[in-house]
């Protein structure tokens, strides 16, 4: 196999159109199409059969959206990535890989740290009917009693100026929503931001008050990844004061869209932590006891137990996810992925609010805390 000698990455200028399409076909976990984010760097196979998006701090290269490369061409990708950060002197990390790539990551010499499991709900076999789905079904029907309607939206199908309100209402909602989160801003890297500007082969789901006529409620926007048999619910946004299960409602029709357009399945995305405590052979005790911990004493600034409850009441599976860096995490790596990530800019208003609102439902969420560990 030929080898670059240069310490450059392999990036072609006019590579963003393909490495949509690499992603849209390839990827395979919910953070799959962030690669096409524009703060990614690209690095490509010498064959361009195969590529990797990544951001990258002083020495570490976190790559984002896994191997993007068909199953016979993963394995020569990661081995030129691995030539290329042994010469640059870099450390490199993949998030989200899936349990039948842990072997070929051990195989590069990395270190493999459980960080979660991410929700999936298979659209062929739901019915939704049944009492495991009536939480669902109730939500539902109480925002269409209030003349709630979702509707899927596309620029090309819209008036310039109305797509141009339409945005600019949703970037009002986006704000008013991310106000009452602890952090200051959107988290980096591993989670979505609200780009209108870029959306690609993203789709968009709006619900509105007054059967369609009134106010946004809240709004979903969904990520492809296999091909188009996955969409990811990855970006979605509300009022405080929004109709109560609004976002509840905008992916239950969602998915009902998807399952009649041809989806197999829909991601709800990573629960970090979730099932974390046993350890896997060679693993990172640091990773592992910083999610633990983090958890299970640090939900007022990422509500792990709050978000497992929510995803759970759409009866999804849990498949397992694994931090892979070579060779091995270090506090070093760590902070400098919670650097870039921001999880700790934080609103001290809304910390201490939000903690004194846990401490009053003290009880009900001591069981949520339960069912993570």
């Amino acid at each position: 196999m030929q080898i670059a000698t240069d310490r450059r990455p392999l990036v072609s200028a006019p590579a963003t159109e393909s490495l949509e399409e690499m992603a849209f076909r390839y990827g395979r976990s919910y953070d799959a199409y962030l690669a096409t984010e524009p703060d990614r760097q690209v690095f490509r196979s010498h064959d361009r059969r195969g590529a990797v998006a990544y951001v990258q701090r002083g020495r570490y290269l976190y790559a984002s959206g896994g191997l993007l490369a068909g199953p016979e061409a993963q394995g020569p990708l990661l081995e030129e990535l691995v030539a290329y950060a042994d010469r640059a002197g870099l450390v490199p990390a993949f998030f989200n890989c899936h349990d039948d790539e842990v072997p070929l990551f051990r195989e590069h010499g990395f270190q493999v740290t459980k960080c979660g499991e991410e929700a999936l709900v298979d659209l062929r076999v739901r019915t939704w009917q049944g009492k495991e789905f009536e939480w669902v079904r109730r939500q539902s029907n109480y925002c269409r009693r209030q003349d709630v309607r979702v509707d899927e939206c596309h620029e090309r199908l819209m008036p310039q100026a109305r797509w141009h309100a339409l945005i600019a209402e949703l970037t009002a909602v986006s704000a008013a929503s991310l106000a009452t989160k602890p952090q200051r801003a959107e988290i980096n890297f591993l989670e979505g931001r609200f780009t209108p500007e870029q959306m690609g082969r993203r789709r968009l789901f709006i619900a509105r008050a007054q059967q369609g006529r009134g106010r946004v409620e809240g709004f979903l926007v969904c990520h492809p990844c296999l091909d188009g048999a996955r969409w990811v619910f990855e970006t979605y946004r509300h009022r405080p004061d929004a109709v109560r299960g609004v976002c509840a409602f905008l992916m239950h029709e969602a998915m009902r869209t998807l399952e009649t357009d041809g989806a197999r399945s829909v991601s709800l995305c990573l629960v970090p932590g979730l099932r974390c405590r046993q350890p896997l052979p060679g693993d990172s005790a640091l990773a592992r006891w910083s999610l633990v911990v983090g958890t299970k004493y640090f939900g007022m600034i990422h509500d792990t137990a709050g978000m497992y409850h929510f995803k759970s009441r759409f009866r999804p599976r849990f498949e397992n996810r694994y931090v892979c860096v070579r060779p091995r995490i270090t506090l070093a790596w760590a902070w400098g992925l919670v650097r870039m990530l921001g999880v700790l800019r934080l609103d001290p208003r809304v910390v201490v609010a939000d903690s004194l609102g846990r401490w009053r439902k003290r009880k009900t969420r001591k069981t949520l805390k339960a069912l993570t560990h």
